[in-house]
């Protein structure tokens, strides 16, 4: 049976929705910093994942090579890409991932794992949107957990989202469980978060973090004193309100 673009386009023109998948993609990865096909294959809606290197080799997009070979490419917006990106928001943001080798390929699995959960979330109706982390560089509070990302539910409530993929430890869990609570306690409501979904693929992660936030576990402030060394401050204990607003889930990946 013969395909007419009509039949899945609906009312748009074919260069209508070409500009739509345009601006979608750029708007994407100019929030993120970069992105994967895979996931651009969800946020466009599409059913396989080769439109980012059509882009690519139209001049949208850039392609680079992956040093785990997991993905096998990256994608980032080229200078016409940005200037897209720029045209259509309404955030400037600082993109120096124009250089691909600024990207941290580090941490891309868990940044990718962040998006691939994000844009399913938006697609699934579950939020309505959502605030990237790089979105959230330029309001960061002392104190205060900058999560990986922010879901806005349609009732208005704000969820902070956290990838965990390897265990913190000692000081560094210390300040990951006051800065939540802090997130979560502030003072003025446009900073305060309504909740947190801490997520791994790491059975261990997930109970060592449930037992470090059950209430009456001790929970520890640092500082540094006067040769520049980190000591505790103060012992607390975690709050019983604490369980209610925050969760910690094991997935699979």
């Amino acid at each position: 049976m013969r395909v007419r673009p009509r039949d899945y386009l609906g009312d748009q023109t074919p260069e209508e929705r070409r500009d739509i998948n345009r601006c979608a993609a750029a708007d994407w990865i100019y929030r993120f910093g970069f992105s994967s096909s895979q996931v651009l294959k969800d946020v466009l809606k599409k059913q396989g994942a080769g439109w980012p290197s059509i882009a690519a080799k139209r001049g949208l997009l850039r392609s680079t090579k992956t040093e785990s070979g997991v993905p096998g490419v990256f994608y980032t917006l080229a200078e016409p890409g940005l200037e897209l990106a720029e045209r259509n928001s309404m955030t400037l943001l600082p993109y120096p991932e124009i250089d691909p080798f600024r990207v941290n390929q580090a941490t891309m699995r868990h940044n990718l794992l962040v998006q691939m959960l994000t844009v399913r979330a938006i697609n699934s109706g579950q939020i309505v949107r959502v605030t990237t982390e790089k979105e959230l560089n330029a309001g960061d509070l002392r104190g205060h957990k900058r999560p990986d990302a922010i879901w806005h539910f349609e009732g208005g409530q704000r969820i902070g989202i956290e990838m965990e993929l390897s265990a913190k430890w000692e000081r560094k869990l210390d300040e990951f469980i006051t800065g939540i609570t802090a997130s979560l306690n502030g003072e003025v409501p446009e900073d305060r978060l309504d909740g947190f979904a801490i997520i791994t693929d790491s059975e261990a992660i997930c109970r060592r973090y449930r037992q470090a936030m059950k209430p009456g576990e001790p929970m520890r402030y640092w500082r540094k004193n006067a040769r520049h060394q980190w000591e505790v401050e103060s012992i607390e204990k975690v709050p019983a309100w604490l369980q209610e607003h925050v969760e910690v889930r094991l997935i699979q990946t």
